[in-house]
């Protein structure tokens, strides 16, 4: 004879359960998107302190990149060569960064940013700039 009552205590544990996933996935997405912002806010600051630098070293600089094809990404180059893609992937919950220079414009690095535990929006965009100018993501 089965029992409705254990079913159904199931029923709920399980309903629970999803609603606790889905709202756990929405918060996560969240996140990701309100950290690739705080990245876009302060890689303005990140690339004047490198500037500074390479400037007194006569060396190329960084820039950032705003093209209407790029609307919504961050897009960094460093010289004529390299080219640095962000983008926010809320599906997985990361921050990608995709370096690619010559020859072609092929992908040389590719560095993804989980939001798991504690995110540091600085140090991540710290890692970024210094990786474009290595041309690659240590």
């Amino acid at each position: 004879m089965t029992n409705y009552k254990q079913l159904a205590d199931k029923l709920i544990q399980r309903r629970t359960h999803a609603r606790h996933e889905q709202a756990t996935a929405a918060a996560r997405e969240m996140d990701a998107a309100q950290v690739y912002e705080r990245i876009k806010l302060l890689v303005g600051n990140e690339i004047a302190k490198a500037n500074t630098e390479l400037r007194r070293r006569k060396l190329a600089t960084v820039e950032r990149v705003f093209m209407p094809c790029c609307q919504g990404r961050l897009c960094l180059t460093y010289g004529l060569d390299l080219f640095c893609t962000v983008d926010v992937q809320e599906g997985k919950s990361q921050i990608t960064a995709v370096i690619s220079g010559p020859p072609n414009a092929t992908e040389i690095s590719r560095k993804a940013f989980k939001m798991d535990g504690d995110v540091n929006p600085e140090e991540i965009t710290a890692e970024i700039v210094s990786g474009l100018l290595m041309g690659e993501f240590a």
